[in-house]
């Protein structure tokens, strides 16, 4: 698959190695989503509570907040079940893409 056709959170990266790391980071995080929420300028994601989906939902966060600055990010976790919810929000056309690339990947 081209890296021009992966999917990404964000608008594309002309970094062909940021692309990679976006990709391989979006793949092995949101494949393990049980269920997502349309929020205020985004989308709410949740995952069953684990330690490996808590560092890779950190991963993500650094990544994406880094090289996205434009994109907010809030991890709420349940009381009674211990899911947590990823919240990623930013503008409007940015919810395309994050929509998007929930669907390819679920």
């Amino acid at each position: 698959m081209p890296l021009s056709s992966a999917p990404s959170l964000v608008t594309q990266v002309p970094d062909q190695a940021l692309a990679l790391r976006r990709q391989m980071l979006v793949s092995r995080l949101f494949k393990y989503v049980a269920e997502i929420q349309e929020i205020g300028e985004g989308y709410a994601f949740k995952f069953r509570r684990s330690e490996l989906l808590i560092r890779r939902i950190a991963d993500y966060i650094l990544f994406e907040g880094q090289h996205s600055p434009h994109l907010t990010f809030v991890l709420v976790q349940e009381l009674n079940s211990g899911a947590l919810w990823l919240q990623v929000r930013g503008l409007e056309n940015e919810k395309r893409h994050i929509r998007a690339a929930y669907t390819t990947l679920r």
